[in-house]
């Protein structure tokens, strides 16, 4: 029996990548559109899923796959035949792992620390060993957030040379 395939679509291989962007797709018009929601970066190859809920990704896909690195295409699927549940949001790479280094807050939306900020903001660390109580106040976890941020360096007007 000659197996019969859909007009357009030649092979399996290319049925199964238009299925996954497909999935990918409607996933990310349920959850907001194809642009992020912090900077609104429309790159299509720059936009993923992100969890509301900071550091809710790795339970979630050990808790569905049995294993926190698989997602993708099975992930979007998941979400799908889940009826989309909510917690998710659409953002751009940038924007997502500037939040996971930031302590949950976007780069674009905090002002960049100078140089001397960055370290004020280090000396804030120096606890002694053993301080654990101090390592867990908030002015520690966000002085912590700070350091991870890299500081954005403008461009200094050059001196006149007259």
């Amino acid at each position: 029996m000659k197996r019969v395939r859909r007009k357009g679509l030649p092979t399996n291989a290319i049925e199964m990548l238009h299925r996954n962007l497909r999935e990918r797709i409607v996933a990310f018009e349920h959850y907001g559109g194809l642009k992020c929601a912090c900077c609104g970066e429309d790159e299509f190859s720059f936009l993923s899923l992100d969890h509301i809920d900071e550091g809710a990704g790795n339970t979630e896909r050990m808790e569905m796959f049995g294993n926190r690195y698989q997602g993708g295409h099975h992930f979007y699927r998941k979400l799908r035949l889940k009826g989309f549940p909510s917690g998710y949001q659409v953002l751009c790479m940038n924007c997502q792992v500037g939040r996971r280094d930031n302590a949950g807050i976007c780069p674009h939306v905090k002002k960049p620390l100078s140089g001397p900020e960055l370290l004020d903001e280090f000396e804030k660390l120096r606890v002694g060993l053993g301080n654990d109580v101090q390592m867990e106040s908030e002015e520690c976890k966000s002085a912590l957030a700070n350091v991870m941020r890299r500081a954005l360096r403008r461009p200094q007007a050059e001196p006149d040379a007259t």
